[in-house]
């Protein structure tokens, strides 16, 4: 009887990447590190992804969905901004992953569940509808992934804090006068 394949190994293998990712950054991520990692040969990752740039991408768009995950939890449009620098500053080598795969989330022709849900949250607690609220859901988007871009950043904790706290003041007035970019 043949083996049966294991069901779960590229789950088992974006794990194994994930882990190494988090822990050492983006030179941690051999193909070779991550089937050791995953308790499985390098073949058996190559078949699973062509090549590294491939387990980049599919790491990225878990990353990615992990972070929609925590923001679509938001309670208000200001929790998705301070949820979004919790994940940064929990996940700072994954959100560098992120940085690499940015085209993904502005490209129009591919999902972007994110942006998608933020336009429907601003509609429902400012009325109208959920397209009325696509520059303002960019602008908010771009805001965000500029702070976090830095403070994925190791650096100044006291500039840290500083930027963080004006991105925090900046991202709620933009909320609370978001008709100046509404259609």
């Amino acid at each position: 009887m043949p083996p049966h394949p294991d069901a779960q190994l590229e789950e088992k293998i974006l794990k194994a990447a994930q882990r190494l990712w988090k822990v050492q950054g983006p030179a941690s991520l051999t193909l070779r590190a991550v089937a050791r990692e995953a308790g499985t040969t390098t073949p058996t990752v190559y078949k699973r992804f062509r090549n590294k740039q491939a387990l980049h991408k599919a790491l990225a768009a878990r990353v990615r969905s992990q972070l929609n995950e925590q923001l679509f939890a938001s309670k208000s449009l200001e929790e998705v901004c301070r949820r979004y620098l919790a994940f940064v500053h929990q996940n700072p080598h994954e959100y560098q992953l992120l940085l690499h795969a940015w085209s993904d989330v502005f490209h129009p022709e591919l999902p972007r569940p994110g942006r998608a849900w933020l336009m429907r949250q601003f509609a429902n607690r400012f009325g109208g509808d959920a397209e009325d609220y696509a520059l303002v859901a960019y602008a908010l988007i771009m805001l965000s992934h500029g702070a976090a871009t830095v403070l994925s950043i190791p650096g100044d904790e006291i500039a840290r804090q500083e930027l963080e706290e004006n991105f925090l003041k900046i991202a709620d007035r933009l909320i609370a006068h978001n008709e100046v970019l509404a259609d």
